[in-house]
């Protein structure tokens, strides 16, 4: 159940290069890009990726390049507009499935496969984060902490929708996307909610058997790792070091 009850969140590569007078951070707080290639000389802390609208954010100092990644989960809308512009095959038996958890178009989209999620980011033109990335952005610019917001659970339920709220949750199950506050980045639910995949392998050896750039990770790998933790875990499983 946990396996399947997750969604992806897709990250761009920010090609590190001098400043050519494209964009100055100071002269723009937000800009629309289309593509990878337009992000060469922007400097922009906020961008809108165009093809699905979704707002992204630089997160810095990953060598050897930074990276802009969503802000929040991909929603039931963005996949649909995805289904509307392509031919891709996605299981309709799962719809009343999804809806049933996330009933609206600000949802995340849930139940996705890997294979979901692959062509969904072939689509829109970025990637699936590697699970280092994935961490760093977690935590928000926190060092050392053991969730997304810091250390302890006394403000936990104003960043995770998480399970344990004995009736004073709002939401029966997942929260539209962007319902809590963010983390020092700007990422909302990188705790909670839903499941977020990544590119890698769940292997103990993925690092040292096979490059993070191999698509096709180790040989023994059988799944990938999914992070984040979901609304029905209790607040052990949000840590920022928690693997699934």
């Amino acid at each position: 159940m946990k396996v399947n009850m997750m969604v992806q969140r897709f990250i761009a590569v920010l090609l590190v290069v001098a400043l050519v007078g494209l964009v100055r951070a100071e002269d723009a707080k937000e800009v629309v890009v289309s593509n990878a290639e337009e992000l060469k000389g922007i400097k922009a802390k906020k961008i809108t990726w165009k093809k699905d609208g979704a707002k992204m954010v630089r997160i810095p100092t990953i060598a050897p390049n930074s990276i802009y990644m969503d802000t929040t989960e991909v929603t039931v809308g963005q996949f649909k507009k995805f289904l509307k512009s392509t031919d891709y095959q996605f299981n309709g038996e799962l719809w009343a499935r999804v809806y049933k958890r996330s009933p609206t178009d600000k949802h995340p989209m849930i139940l996705v496969s890997w294979h979901d999620a692959t062509a969904y980011a072939k689509w829109v033109g970025k990637r699936l984060p590697a699970e280092a990335e994935w961490e760093f952005a977690a935590r928000g610019g926190l060092v050392g902490k053991e969730f997304p917001w810091g250390d302890g659970n006394s403000v936990a339920r104003e960043y995770a929708n998480f399970s344990g709220t004995e009736g004073t949750d709002q939401w029966q199950s997942i929260a539209p996307v962007g319902s809590l506050k963010p983390n020092g980045y700007g990422l909302y639910d990188m705790a909670g909610n839903v499941f977020e995949l990544c590119s890698d392998w769940y292997d103990e050896d993925y690092y040292s058997n096979s490059p993070l750039r191999n698509p096709q990770g180790p040989s023994t790998g059988e799944w990938r790792v999914l992070r984040g933790g979901s609304w029905f875990d209790d607040a052990s499983g949000l840590r920022a070091a928690n693997r699934d």
